[in-house]
């Protein structure tokens, strides 16, 4: 008896291909649109980049012909405090404090050391911000000391605006802390400061002591729109 011949299993038919659609072709107000944008975007940060380089490199034809157009570009955004060629270290260590007080000295806080809780906020953080590390200090280097003369009387048209500058940074760091000191902080009229400067010890001589000077900034109002006409009871600045 013959064994039954098995018979080969019928193709799976595949199923039919489809043809690509085509493409839509984009118009040609959104290639245009793309291009200007893609051109634009090029432009400015070449000119940004130009405007940097021109910033922090020596001075040059180029930056002195253009200075008015490179400051008015640069500041106060994106300012560089740095050289492209000739660093400047810092010489001088700064302690910045401040305290506030109500309405006729009424109530006065203790001093609140500023620079203590930039450092504070720094001291082991891997990724520290800019405002931490520069912004009060250059807001006395290069703001306040520069636009005041040793008198803290201005010399120049900016200094009204950067003592406002360096009030407005302290009220953002002290208001979180005034009230339980006894000034609530829509109770702040005043404001005095303390900057004791430092001079750091030639490298020849690492462990030479240093001694600080203290400078103090008189109580003043922390807002420029503000006008005192002294306090009705007699009351004095401690």
């Amino acid at each position: 008896m013959s064994e039954p011949i098995e018979e080969p299993a019928a193709p799976i038919p595949e199923p039919p291909q489809q043809e690509p659609r085509p493409q839509t072709p984009r118009p040609w107000w959104s290639r245009a649109v793309l291009g200007v944008a893609v051109l634009g975007i090029s432009l400015l940060a070449m000119y940004h980049l130009t405007i940097t380089f021109l910033t922090n490199s020596p001075t040059n034809t180029v930056s002195t012909k253009f200075a008015t157009p490179i400051a008015k570009w640069v500041y106060p955004w994106f300012e560089q405090n740095w050289r492209l060629f000739a660093p400047n270290p810092m010489s001088q260590n700064f302690t910045i404090e401040a305290r506030v007080s109500t309405d006729c000295y009424s109530s006065v806080t203790p001093w609140y050391n500023l620079s203590q809780m930039d450092y504070d906020t720094i001291l082991h953080n891997p990724f520290p911000g800019h405002t931490e590390q520069n912004e009060l200090r250059r807001a006395w280097t290069d703001g306040y000391a520069a636009t005041h003369d040793d008198n803290d009387v201005p010399t120049s048209d900016r200094g009204d605006m950067m003592r406002q500058y360096l009030v407005n940074i302290a009220l953002e760091r002290i208001k979180p802390r005034s009230a339980k000191d006894g000034v609530a902080p829509n109770k702040i009229e005043n404001i005095e400061f303390r900057v004791t400067t430092t001079d750091i010890a030639p490298a020849e001589t690492p462990n030479q002591v240093q001694q600080p000077s203290v400078h103090i900034i008189p109580w003043r109002q922390v807002s420029a729109d503000v006008v005192s006409y002294g306090c009705p009871n007699g009351s004095v600045a401690p």
